[in-house]
């Protein structure tokens, strides 16, 4: 229970202290998912032995030699290679992937995941053909989800943080408004800069790198697709033509 100040402050609880918002204000689909993720990598961390660990990304990460495996163009993206690379996406996931799901609900965002995760592993496999190094990570679902909010978010809002936390209803900025809209622009050149740099600085590097084509699949698809997946940017529905009154029989008269 909250009461408002009398001179129309801040909210104060009933013994008068301020009301603070809660520390992780997310919406419960988005925890569960990281909770999930969290989960598989604690089992696989500390409850599996290394053959057996091997033998999970064998089956669920997305090898691109073993593309054939439809199903690990989704499972990838629950897995990750370090506490630091899940550490990472979850606040990733706690800033981008909210905003879309608040915008879309919970059945679209599904649809949207699975999309942008095919779209990165797909992308992914164009350029590493045959490769049998594992893919794993929820960042090209997130790149599609950033890419996404770019075209809803910069409306007439200030800072980018108040863009991504405020409420939106408007349809999404159509792909010529997104180019004339400076603020989204700005937001989507930092990322493709970012994601240019930190893919040449993986080039070469041994061990794990950062699978830069997956993160440029997913957000294609999250730039061009989202539209789909927008219920406010979907126009209304043509009402339905009224059906015709049957005629009369000729051969039977109706008393009206």
């Amino acid at each position: 229970m909250v009461q408002f100040g009398k001179n129309g402050g801040s909210w104060n609880m009933p013994d008068g202290r301020p009301y603070r918002e809660p520390m992780f204000n997310l919406p419960q689909p988005i925890m569960v998912l990281g909770g999930l993720m969290v989960a598989i990598h604690v089992v696989r961390e500390f409850f599996l032995s290394d053959v057996q660990a091997i033998s999970v990304l064998a089956t669920f990460a997305f090898i691109p030699a073993k593309a054939g495996d439809i199903w690990t163009f989704v499972t990838y993206a629950f897995l990750h290679g370090s506490w630091m690379h899940l550490i990472l996406n979850l606040v990733w996931m706690a800033a981008f992937a909210t905003v879309v799901l608040r915008r879309i609900g919970t059945a679209r965002f599904a649809g949207f995941f699975v999309v942008s995760a095919v779209a990165g592993a797909g992308l992914h496999s164009l350029f590493h053909a045959g490769s049998v190094t594992p893919l794993v990570g929820v960042s090209a679902v997130l790149s599609g989800a950033m890419a996404a909010s770019a075209r809803f978010a910069f409306s007439g809002y200030g800072s980018w943080s108040d863009a991504l936390q405020a409420s939106h209803r408007q349809p999404c900025l159509s792909l010529q408004q997104l180019r004339n809209n400076k603020q989204a622009m700005a937001f989507l050149t930092v990322w493709l800069v970012l994601n240019l740099i930190f893919g040449v600085l993986s080039l070469g590097g041994g061990g794990s790198s950062i699978a830069w084509e997956a993160h440029l699949g997913g957000f294609v698809a999250g730039l061009f697709l989202f539209p789909y997946f927008d219920s406010f940017s979907q126009g209304p529905r043509k009402p339905s033509e009224p059906k015709p009154k049957k005629k009369d029989h000729p051969h039977i008269r109706v008393i009206k």
